[in-house]
């Protein structure tokens, strides 16, 4: 066995040194990096789960995309290797980072990745469901409280299997990069908040609209994949929407597959995401909701607002992806770190000039994170249509008065809150809340932020589990390096100032170790709400609420990402910090549909309920036809266990077919996979009825299509109680054929 694996190494020598010799005759004298791709579906439950912007009641009801995990593996060959994953979901918790290291363990590739060389990130859009996390906040104040281990271990098993393909398809590559602006992709949702910043008139704009590409090419000619860095956030579909989508983000990753094919992965990842938005500030008021595509053009069906967002990204991406320019030196290294930060001391190096007059802590050397607390200011909405508006934003803050030679902070009255009912009650009550929730203990940490619910401090709760706290307080860091570009990845949602400084402040460590482009990861390898900046926080907009750990928490972010990075220029090890708990067995509080199991079906599996017309334009319309349902769950579900291939091939399953009659033959034209096409479910009686009878109503947007004659399929799997068994059944529903013409 030592001998056959020397015979290997040596040739694997040899064939990278010749590898080097072939680059070099292209022009490109670098050596070769080893690159795969991967993808894979994690598309979780679609039904009676939270929808994406955590309107509590609120429950996705359908299907228009699915959602995926895009992974690439980067090797320097004979030294390190990472991956990185950009997943289609609303947050990427500290929960499934854990559980996709756990399984990589399990699965035997548990000495080529772990915590350090892995950086998962999260899309953010917010039209997918959540229930995922082992936190309670991330679970209790959603549209469906509690958690969902069936969508855990299909969102757990995706990632985990779309870096195992990555890791196996890996062959000898090159790695390109190109930077650019996308036109008209990103407005600032909180400009007033922007505004604050001392340096914002530096700037020409309020967003960061630059788009930071990496190019993938094999040296057999075969085109890899692309990576790309852009932060905008996931809610071209707003908070009416019920349907799982990836969103802009989805749709441009979507179009750039379709275009080039042949596993082709494209991957659309997050960056400084807090204050940026797709949509369109009203020109009347910059404080009103955003305007969708939809809003603006009536002939727009609400489903196409992510595709026109989408297409900016696409559009940007493409341009990038033909320009990218001389191929990367071939260095791969990474840092990784958790930080508990509930009490970070914080240098005055990294404060530098962000102080107000009341920042006394600094002047004596005692500034810190705090114990991490949400802010009454999130009451006050965003521009995005949070499900919260109950006053303007910035006006629920504590404030500064200098009296005496001293700055003295007024508390916010909550007896004050504007028009609200809610105000009045909370002004009422809040004495006795304020005493059980012991919040008077973090007004001088938190500062501006009018302190309404603790979430960081075991000792605060008693409901539903006494020892783990509302939120991941042990917060990852992480630093990775290809050839001379660094990734800083933490998992907040960094405003645009925010990035900016981050990416100044660390440029100038990690030039020492030749990294000349600095790109910013967000919502990775767990999530922290929101990163503000020292003027933005005190602003308390939504944002500054939402920045759990205090005035200083941007300040502790750039101070332990330099030490990592420092630590990767010098060649140190890093200190790897308190590993978070493994809470997997801790869930107390599960969906009811998880704790319940799923009402069995019954009817007359596939019966067409409202059939199409006969005829549609094939240009622009709608077609709409019902059927007699089975719960989607049910697939899902035979899926994890491994038997749904007694009933569909798992690959090739869809919901939908879109099908053209060519000859005497029915052509299978769009899945479920298509943004064009939409799939919704409704049980009989209402949502929370036990009713075993239900509707799917498949929905397909005409845009262009080859006229002919069509039909919709519905493919099905009921579930049935049969005395002291269950028993399962695959059923198909045909629509009447309709022409487009």
């Amino acid at each position: 066995m030592k001998t056959s694996l020397s015979v290997f190494r040596i040739f694997a020598s040899v064939t990278l040194a010749a590898m080097t010799v072939i680059v070099s005759g292209y022009g490109w004298s670098v050596q070769v990096y080893q690159v795969g791709a991967g993808k894979a579906d994690i598309t979780g439950p679609f039904v009676a789960s939270s929808t994406g912007y955590n309107s509590p009641g609120d429950e996705m009801s359908g299907l228009t995309m699915r959602l995926y995990s895009r992974a690439f593996v980067i090797e320097q060959p004979d030294a390190r290797m990472v991956a990185i994953v950009t997943a289609d979901q609303l947050h990427m918790y500290q929960s499934v980072k854990l559980g996709v290291i756990s399984r990589l363990q399990a699965l035997g590739y548990g000495d080529r990745f772990d915590d350090s060389n892995v950086l998962l990130s999260a899309t953010h859009t917010h039209s997918a469901t959540s229930n995922t996390s082992w936190y309670t906040l991330f679970n209790l104040f959603n549209g469906v409280i509690g958690f969902d281990r069936l969508h855990y271990q299909v969102v757990v098993e995706g990632i985990t299997r779309s870096i195992i393909d990555a890791y196996d398809a890996r062959r000898p590559a090159t790695i390109r990069y190109a930077e650019g602006e996308v036109i008209n992709g990103v407005y600032n949702r909180s400009s007033l908040a922007y505004g604050e910043n001392h340096d914002a008139d530096q700037f020409a704009s309020n967003v960061d609209n630059h788009m930071r590409l990496l190019r993938f090419d094999g040296l057999d000619g075969s085109e890899i994949g692309l990576l790309n860095w852009f932060a905008v956030h996931g809610t071209s579909l707003g908070i009416d929407n019920h349907r799982i989508h990836g969103d802009n983000k989805g749709w441009a990753a979507y179009r750039f597959e379709q275009l080039k094919g042949n596993g082709f992965v494209a991957a659309f990842a997050q960056g400084a995401v807090g204050d940026s938005s797709p949509n369109i500030p009203d020109p009347d008021n910059i404080t009103h909701p955003f305007l969708r595509p939809a809003d603006l053009d009536p002939t727009l069906d609400a489903m196409e607002n992510p595709i026109v967002a989408g297409n900016h990204q696409y559009e940007a991406a493409l341009s990038l992806y033909q320009s990218a320019g001389t191929a990367k030196p071939v260095t791969v290294d990474y840092r990784h770190t958790y930080v508990n930060f509930n009490q970070v001391a914080v240098q005055q190096d990294y404060i530098q000039e962000q102080m107000m007059p009341w920042d006394t802590d600094v002047a004596d050397n005692n500034a810190s994170t705090c114990v991490a607390v949400i802010g009454a200011g999130f009451l006050a909405g965003d521009e995005e249509g949070a499900p919260v508006d109950l006053a303007a934003e910035g006006e629920i803050k504590n404030r500064y008065l200098f009296d005496d030679g001293t700055w003295v902070q007024q508390k916010y009255d909550l007896d004050t809150l504007p028009e609200s009912d809610l105000g009045n009650a909370l002004g009422a009550l809040w004495p006795i809340a304020r005493a059980a929730l012991k919040t008077d203990q973090y007004d001088a940490c938190q500062k501006e932020k009018f302190a309404l619910l603790p979430v960081g401090n075991v000792d605060d709760y008693w409901f539903p589990n006494p020892n783990v706290p509302f939120v991941p307080v042990d917060i990852p860091l992480q630093v990775i390096r290809i050839g001379d570009l660094a990734v800083l990845a933490t998992p907040f949602e960094m405003t645009t100032m925010t990035g900016r400084r981050l990416r100044q402040q660390l440029a100038d460590t990690l030039a020492g170790g030749g990294v000349n482009t600095v790109v910013l990861a967000g919502m990775a390898n767990s999530y922290g709400q929101y990163l503000t900046t020292r003027e933005e926080y005190a602003a308390q907009h939504f944002e500054g609420a939402f920045t759990l750990y205090g005035p200083w928490e941007m300040a502790a972010v750039a101070q332990e990402l330099d030490r990592i990075s420092a630590d990767m220029v010098a060649g140190r090890v890093s200190q790897a910090g308190p590993t978070p708990p493994d809470l997997s067995d801790q869930q107390l509080i599960q969906t009811w549909i998880s704790s319940n199991g799923v009402v069995t079906d019954g009817g007359d599996f596939g019966a067409v309920q409202e059939d199409a017309h006969d005829t549609y334009s094939a240009q622009r319309d709608i077609v709409t036809v019902s059927f007699r349902a089975a719960h989607p769950r049910t697939i899902l579900e035979k899926k994890m266990d491994g038997s749904l291939t007694e009933f569909y091939d798992p690959e090739q399953y869809s919901f939908l077919e879109i099908q053209r009659q060519e000859g005497q033959q029915w052509i299978t034209v769009a899945r479920d996979t298509d943004p064009y096409t939409s799939f919704d479910w409704t049980r009989d009686g209402g949502p929370n009825s036990l009713s075993d009878r239900s509707t799917a109503t498949v929905t397909w947007l005409v845009r262009g299509q080859t006229p002919g004659l069509y039909r919709i399929k519905y493919n099905g799997l009921a579930k049935r109680w049969m005395v002291v068994t269950t028993v399962y059944e695959a059923f198909s529903g045909y629509s009447s054929a309709f022409e487009l013409y």
